[in-house]
């Protein structure tokens, strides 16, 4: 047998050889070339044959043969011809027109050519003739033509596609939104203190209205910000609370009353935030000056703040994909501030180095772009403290891009606390291709003050610095002359060093109070070990050692301000993480340890338990959190302490908060709880507050199992919800999800199939839903448990009976469907829910029947026999 098998194998390689080297068909030989002008191949060229399949659009137009010659690839014209629409020549003729939707093509036979009595055309003609990409695809072995036009006279004008219309339309909710986060907290010695925080919102007259409550609910609650909101593609309008926010000259002063935008190109530039603000800000001019950093990356991965280089925050990203680092960005600051994202442990490589750095360019605008916006209203909310008399405050802005290069600015602010109209003018640019200036001068309360700025940016190196000016009685009466000069400049030419440069100086009056240049750097000695030493605005410096100790550990050692504190983390495993702490005085001698065990139940990033011990000069701590996510919209946190006052306050990476802890108490107990509720044609929905905003919604549903299994809910988290194809940040537990932070438009909602478990099937796999800002869209997409039955159909000697249909029907003797026995007797049926179902073979005058139910899983084994 395997010699045989052999002489087969060389047996088939020759005559793969044979017709390799002849492999024209005899009819293909025999046949009558085409009636038109051809040149002949010549002897003297090499022609090497193709049998080669061809891709004509994305379509097989089967395997054909091709040929190779004097390197130029050349296809059977009258094949291109056929699948191409076009039509045939007549006889004699050498310039062809030929009709298509691009226009006219003028066609000379004379770039044919005829190799072994076929008609051929090369691949270059096609292309600069036709239009025509081709090429040979060695891996597929194939050619592959993209023909961009269709045969026939030009296409008239299409008329306007008819607009598409949802499957299910946005509401038009009064009420879209609600967030309640309660916290109380109780340190055992005193009454509980107690904080409610509320958030509601929804659509009237075409816009969008929220309202934000806070205080005790037990004392006294108010309306601390509230808008309305409307706007169409140039302008838009606000009424409520708000500030002018034009420039650090001028004072922020917050007012009640109302704000207007208009931008000749789009007001979405400046209206349009990614995600929401929790802010009375109405138009952003320079969104990296607020004092919040946020963006997006994976959920449950962690992120990462560092401030020139410097861990200052950690937390682990929200369901929603976002994080928010709040209060760490000042208008005036100058360091590096970037946020590293790690996927799963901060050991590994960081997933992405998101650049936070402030720069002069993020105020500028486009060529020819103007903004100009203003604003009125009471100082401060009326609500708060009723019956005091209120100033009147008011401003003015303008703000036009001369060119991409260079934007020019100005503002008038009416001042109430100095009772003096402020003026401010600036401009920023950027000069050549690696610089960037800007300069602002203002005149408050009749004086004088500037704001200077420049940045430059190489490959290796950047620079920057910011000066300020202020005459004395510039801020207030009585106010002293301030000067202030920043310098910042880093550079990696000295690999492995990172070399810094850090100045400042301050003057108050006469006073210095700041005056320094100081030297700082970055040692990467091993891939596992890096040294720094980093000067702050304390003129101290941070000299630190970061060390990996293998892949799921690694440890850091500070020395600052004459404390000297280790920190070892490490993943235990993937469902715990310890972090070991002990800081060591200098001074005092004393030594404070602390442990942080993180346990997350069944490895879920979502739901983690931490606890927590200390030791500081003979006295014992403990804690404990507990921190879940309930549904996509609820989660609550409790926590409990003993006399952990002593122990290092560290950032959490799952964020439990620290609202409402009582300070120096022994022991304290503390609670809070976050639930996001949308409403949608009378109907809540889990959701995330945070993604729905003035000029942008969401959607929220569930994947209901709509019959009996024994799968749940739980069963279905990993199912992706995909918008538009795509699979964006969304929140997903326990079959209910919500997608939000999406532009008002109509959305294709389709369910990832694949990831569905085998019994489970949807009817519908995809809608189109509809968007619209500050609403939320309902979305139910129902799925069903379905199994199905296999057997075999014989008679009665046992032999297999190929090639019968055989019926299923359900209870009520309705039939459910077909299905044909294989070459063996045997079917198999799938797609049935659970219920009674018979199976009998088809047609008149057979009997034979077999009754099966499907419960919760597949019957096999239903054997039909046929008398």
């Amino acid at each position: 047998m395997q010699i045989s098998g052999r002489i087969g194998t060389v047996l088939a390689v020759l005559v793969c050889q044979h017709f390799m080297q002849n492999p024209l068909l005899a009819e293909e030989k025999t046949g009558t070339p085409l009636p038109i002008q051809a040149s002949q191949g010549t002897a003297i060229s090499e022609t090497e044959t193709l049998l080669a399949e061809i891709f004509i659009n994305g379509r097989s137009a089967g395997s054909v043969v091709c040929f190779r010659q004097d390197g130029e690839y050349w296809i059977p014209f009258s094949l291109f011809i056929e699948k191409s629409g076009l039509k045939m020549p007549e006889p004699g003729m050498v310039t062809l027109p030929y009709e298509t939707s691009l226009g006219t093509i003028t066609f000379n036979t004379g770039s044919l050519k005829a190799i072994d009595q076929t008609t051929c055309i090369s691949l270059g003609v096609l292309k600069k003739t036709f239009l025509v990409n081709g090429r040979f695809d060695m891996s597929n072995f194939a050619f592959v033509l993209d023909i961009p036009w269709q045969a026939g006279s030009p296409m008239p004008k299409k008329a306007e596609r008819a607009a598409v219309k949802p499957d299910i339309t946005a509401p038009s909710s009064s009420l879209s939104f609600l967030r309640i986060e309660p916290t109380a907290t109780w340190d055992f010695n005193h009454d509980p203190e107690k904080n409610l925080f509320a958030e509601a919102g929804g659509r009237i007259l075409n816009g969008v209205w929220d309202v934000t409550f806070e205080g005790d609910p037990e004392k006294h609650m108010i309306p601390t910000r509230y808008h309305w909101t409307t706007y169409n593609r140039h302008l838009a309008v606000r009424l409520g609370t708000g500030s002018g926010d034009v420039q650090s000259l001028l004072d922020d002063t917050p007012f009640t009353g109302i704000q207007f935008g208009w931008n000749n190109h789009n007001i979405l530039n400046q209206l349009d935030f990614e995600r929401y603000s929790d802010s009375d800000i109405f138009l952003t001019l320079d969104r990296t000056q607020q004092r919040t950093i946020e963006g997006k990356g994976p959920p449950a991965a962690i992120a990462e703040l560092r401030l020139d280089g410097v861990v200052v925050a950690r937390q682990r990203i929200g369901l929603d994909g976002r994080f928010v680092f709040s209060n760490v960005r000042m208008t005036t600051d100058l360091r590096k501030t970037e946020v590293f994202i790690f996927e799963r442990s901060l050991r590994e490589k960081p997933l992405a180095v998101l650049n936070y750095t402030i720069s002069i360019l993020n105020r500028s605008m486009p060529a020819h772009e103007l903004l100009i916006r203003g604003g009125t209203g009471v100082v401060g909310n009326p609500l708060d403290k009723t019956g005091i008399k209120r100033q009147q405050t008011g401003f003015a802005h303008i703000q036009y891009g001369l060119g991409n290069r260079i934007t020019v600015e100005a503002a008038y602010q009416y001042n109430p606390a100095t009772f003096s109209s402020d003026f401010m003018a600036g401009t920023s640019m950027s000069i050549g291709k690696h610089w960037a200036t800007a300069i602002y001068t203002a005149d408050v309360n009749g004086h004088f003050g500037t704001d200077a700025r420049f940045e430059g940016h190489g490959r290796n190196w950047d620079l920057s610095g910011i000066s300020s000016w202020r005459e004395a009685d510039f801020s207030g009466d009585g106010a002293e002359r301030e000067e202030s000069h920043s310098l910042r400049l880093s550079t990696s030419l000295l690999r492995p060093f990172d070399l810094l440069l850090y100045g400042n100086l301050e003057k108050k009056g006469d006073t210095t109070a700041k005056r320094f240049l100081l030297p700082g750097a970055y040692w990467s000695i091993f891939n596992w070990l890096t040294l720094s030493a980093i000067p702050n605005d304390d003129e101290q410096y941070r000299y630190e050692a970061d060390l990996k100790l293998g892949s799921t550990s690694d440890m850091s050692v500070v020395y600052q301000n004459r404390m000297v504190t280790g920190d070892l983390r490490t993943d235990i495993s993937e469902s715990l993480i310890g972090r070991l702490l002990n800081t060591y005085s200098i001074d005092t001698h004393s030594n404070l340890t602390s442990l942080y065990l993180d346990w997350y139940p069944a490895a879920s990033r979502y739901d983690v338990i931490r606890v927590g011990a200390s030791r500081s000069d003979g006295e014992y701590g403990f804690s404990g959190a507990w921190s879940k996510y309930m549904n996509a919209g609820l989660r609550f946190t409790l926590q409990y302490s003993y006399n952990m006052n002593n122990a290092q306050q560290i950032e959490s990476q799952e964020n439990f908060t620290e609202t409402g802890i009582v300070q120096n108490a022994m022991q304290y107990i503390g609670f809070t709880m976050t639930w996001d509720m949308g409403f949608s044609k009378k109907k809540s929905y889990p959701i995330n507050r945070s993604a729905i905003s003035t000029t942008r919604g969401g959607l929220a549903g569930s994947l209901d199992i709509m019959n009996e299994t024994r799968l749940g809910s739980s069963d279905i988290n990993n199912v992706d919800i995909l918008v538009n194809g795509r699979k964006l940040s969304q929140r997903q537990i326990d079959g209910t999800f919500f997608v939000g932070n999406l532009r008002p438009g109509i959305y294709m909602v389709d369910i990832d199939t694949e990831k569905l478990p085998l019994e489970l099937n949807v009817t519908k796999s995809s809608v189109k839903a509809e968007v619209r800002n500050g609403a939320v869209t309902e979305v139910n997409i129902p799925v069903y448990a379905e199994y199905g039955v296999a057997g075999c159909l014989s008679d009665r000697a046992g032999n297999p009976l190929p090639g019968r249909v055989l019926e299923i029907t359900g209870k009520d003797g309705k039939p459910t469907g077909e299905v044909t026995t294989d070459q063996f007797g045997y079917y198999r049926f799938d797609g049935l829910r659970p219920g009674t179902y018979s199976v009998r073979p088809a047609g008149s005058g057979i009997t034979s029947e077999k009754t099966f139910v499907i419960t919760n899983d597949f019957i096999f084994d239903v054997n039909v026999v046929i008398p």
